[in-house]
């Protein structure tokens, strides 16, 4: 095989790599953006909300979707550094 031929695989292989980790920056964004407004929502009828049975549950789920949206940012983060130091 030619050098240009394998500098082209690489080229195309490094590519791939970049789009799949901007596919998977786009996809957690619209996750982050979904959880932080089911979260809201979980707070307005935790709020409204007058049964205790009821409000813990809904206190029990605003502390998930916080916890999952945190990690969501977090792992967001971590593509970018990795991006930073290609």
């Amino acid at each position: 095989m030619k050098i240009s031929k394998l500098i082209k695989k690489a080229e195309a292989f490094i590519r791939s790599d970049e789009q799949k980790r901007k596919e998977k920056k786009e996809y957690l964004k619209k996750v982050i953006k979904k959880l932080r407004k089911h979260e809201k929502q979980l707070k307005e009828e935790y709020e409204a909300c007058s049964d205790f049975e009821k409000s813990r549950q809904l206190k029990q789920e605003i502390a998930l979707a916080y916890n999952q949206r945190k990690k969501g940012v977090k792992m967001l983060k971590s593509l970018k550094k990795k991006k930073k130091t290609d």
